[in-house]
């Protein structure tokens, strides 16, 4: 019988330099941003610089804006310094996370299928919903002749019921989209951005400015006089998250800053911080 033939050294010491390098390779593309995070000693986060109360430039003190409180806290919890880049479209978060120039966006954003193919989304830290000021005299009176307050009316949901109404819309948006689902039949004018649909609705062109809840509560703190003509109907119809956009697939980062989210839930913090923002005009300047 023949002895097995002996492996050559040369091709053994092949074979363990190849082992080696996929080993290393692989552990690379294994590596979270987390780790990179933790080594460099900072967080580098993406805010939207067009969207208060989430980031408010020159705020005053003690009202950064509610992305801006939770990136300190998460950098606080992380032990590392925090660094923040204001930009203003998804592209450009999406870009910069990818590029490593930013490590994550806490900039009011809602998920979406079409996002979810270039960025991973965190659990969500912030719901809100299609939303609505409308114009009062737009809706029916009381027999008495008053007009009906959100007691009856206190979602978009509810002009379903009402003939002839207009609606205002930034384009391209969930909003847009729900409003072309569910009230086809009405007209419906999109522009480019939510300042713009307003102006439509206070210079009289539609009877209802329709954008999320979070946008029309913060609306209101800065602009509390357009209570007296307009109702505000941020009852939900449909669920939006504000979420984290993270780098994609990574996910000992996201389920890192999850669990960072769920204690904050836990522990109200992330209700005080609404509060304070949606709720509360401290921040107006």
């Amino acid at each position: 019988m023949k002895k097995p033939r002996s492996i050559r050294p040369a091709f053994l010491s092949a074979l363990i330099i190849f082992i080696s390098s996929s080993a290393f390779a692989q552990n690379k593309i294994l590596s979270s941003r987390l780790d990179q995070i933790l080594a460099k000693k900072e967080l580098v986060v993406g805010v939207n610089r067009v969207y208060e109360p989430f980031y408010i430039q020159d705020p005053k003190d003690g009202f950064p804006g509610f992305d801006m409180e939770l990136a300190k806290l998460y950098a606080d919890y992380l032990g590392v310094a925090l660094k923040v880049k204001p930009l203003k479209t998804f592209r450009q978060f999406s870009d910069e996370i990818a590029a490593g120039t930013i490590d994550m966006a806490l900039a009011g954003m809602s998920t979406d299928l079409t996002r979810g193919k270039s960025v991973t989304f965190s659990d969500p830290y912030l719901l809100t919903t299609p939303a609505g000021l409308v114009y009062k005299r737009s809706l029916p009176p009381e027999p008495e002749g008053s007009i009906v307050t959100t007691r009856t009316f206190k979602s978009i949901e509810d002009l379903a019921v009402i003939n002839a109404l207009s609606f205002s819309v930034r384009s391209n948006t969930t909003n847009h989209n729900y409003l072309l689902r569910r009230f086809s039949k009405n007209l419906i004018y999109s522009y480019l951005s939510d300042s713009v649909a307003l102006d439509s609705l206070v210079k009289g062109n539609v009877t209802c400015f329709v954008a999320d809840s979070l946008y029309i509560l913060s609306l209101l703190q800065r602009q509390p006089s357009l209570r007296a003509s307009y109702v505000a109907l941020v009852n939900p119809v449909m669920d939006e998250y504000i979420s984290a956009a993270m780098p994609m697939n990574d996910l000992v980062f996201a389920d890192n800053f999850n669990f960072f989210i769920k204690e904050l839930k836990r522990t109200a913090v992330i209700e005080g911080l609404r509060s304070k923002y949606f709720l509360g005009s401290g921040w107006v300047k």
